[in-house]
């Protein structure tokens, strides 16, 4: 009983820290302060380490906050600059470097991947049927992720960047002979294009048809045409890369219970090979740019960036016989729960998950709205699930609710 009360203690003092930081930030209208209410008291209810939020409004990024400590040990808080490892919140950031592929004609999506692969890849039950890029940006491509590969080759517990290449890690993976082959657990039965089974190693193929058609790592090509060109200067791939520790750990929270349940614990930066599937740091302020450029019919600050129909291939259900709620990396069924859709829109989604890492990402481009939640700490229970995941994105994306409308004066 003692841990548990100390791990209460502890609670609250994320409560208190966060709660010191709000002289810090502008607060000039009084729906800032109700927001910050909201979400300081939801931190808390939802019992969240750090959080840091966003809220797009008429297509342009109206607010955001910043809550909690980014490392339980030290108390030190989370700002709107403080990185956070976002997981497969990244998929649509790695999708959308392919499709300015496509936009510029320098890739097709029904086109065979080996067209853009160094190396040949195919399911070994269907051999003759082609893998399409449009089949791995929809999960549909047949390709499967083996765990007892993929989870071992974690940075836990020692932490840092994964020492291994990319585009060697894919080939060794899907090609027959090599080192993480495996027929039956890295392929699937069914027949390409035929049924819908969410893939990370198909993103992580994604990152080499970006390298090989690009000629640059998929890093520098991602930083350079995509991150930079849409001003994401506080978006990184890797730890090696980042300037500096402002970087949210993440956390793994014992579940509430009446037993003794033990400390929060903290989990070193850590990676993986698969990386473009899941690996991206940055803030909300520097991902808001995703979602303003899909909210925006492919224009950020003005300007033109893709096409706005390219936007529209985006964001079009692709396989709707196989996968009726699968866009490109976005899904109008995230949640594959008719209870959350009874009280929430069915809107472009996509949410993260990684040890100690849980973000959720939804806009309404009818509307232009959106909304942006980055954790360093999981959900354990169903009344945190439903805050994190419901009640917090319903309060961002009904913007115009919340926000001050000024008094108009002759």
């Amino acid at each position: 009983m003692a841990n548990l009360r100390n791990l209460k203690r502890q609670i609250i003092l994320v409560l208190l820290l966060s709660i010191s930081l709000l002289p810090a930030c502008k607060r000039s209208q009084a729906g800032d302060q109700s927001m910050d209410s909201y979400f300081l008291e939801n931190l808390g209810k939802a019992r969240l380490v750090g959080l840091q939020v966003a809220s797009i409004g008429d297509g342009e990024l109206v607010w955001k906050g910043s809550y909690g400590v980014k490392d339980f040990r030290s108390g030190e808080p989370v700002n709107d600059s403080t990185l956070f490892m976002i997981a497969s919140c990244s998929k649509p950031v790695t999708a959308l470097g392919v499709m300015k592929l496509y936009d510029q004609g320098q890739l097709e999506l029904d086109d065979d991947v080996n067209k853009y692969l160094p190396f040949v890849v195919r399911n070994p039950h269907h051999p003759e049927q082609k893998i399409t890029v449009r089949m791995l940006l929809t999960h549909t491509s047949s390709l499967r992720d083996n765990w007892d590969i993929l989870t071992p080759l974690y940075t836990l517990p020692e932490g840092g960047d994964s020492p291994l290449e990319l585009s060697d890690y894919v080939k060794e993976y899907f090609v027959q002979g090599q080192k993480y082959y495996l027929k039956d657990k890295n392929f699937a039965d069914e027949i390409p294009g035929s049924s819908y089974a969410y893939c990370n190693m198909g993103y992580a193929m994604l990152g080499v048809i970006i390298e090989h058609i690009s000629g640059k790592s998929f890093t520098q090509y991602m930083q350079e045409e995509v991150l930079h060109a849409l001003h994401m200067y506080h978006s990184y791939w890797f730890l090696k890369e980042i300037p500096h520790d402002n970087i949210a750990r993440p956390h793994e929270v014992p579940p509430p219970s009446k037993k003794d349940t033990g400390e929060v614990k903290v989990l070193n930066h850590y990676g993986y090979p698969d990386f473009p599937d899941g690996q991206l740091r940055t803030t909300v302020s520097d991902y808001a740019q995703i979602v303003k450029l899909m909210i925006n019919d492919g224009q950020i600050n003005g300007q033109p960036f893709i096409k706005k129909e390219t936007v529209d291939e985006f964001l079009k259900i692709q396989y709707p016989k196989v996968a009726k709620h699968q866009a490109i990396a976005w899904n109008y069924n995230e949640f594959d729960n008719f209870i959350y859709y009874l009280l929430m829109p069915r809107l472009p989604s996509h949410t993260g998950a990684d040890p100690g890492v849980a973000t959720l990402v939804s806009f309404d481009r009818e509307n232009k709205t959106g909304g942006i939640i980055f954790s360093n700490s999981p959900t354990s229970t169903f009344k945190e699930r439903k805050i994190f995941y419901q009640e917090m994105m319903k309060k961002l994306l009904e913007a115009e609710s919340w926000r001050e409308v000024p008094t108009k004066t002759e």
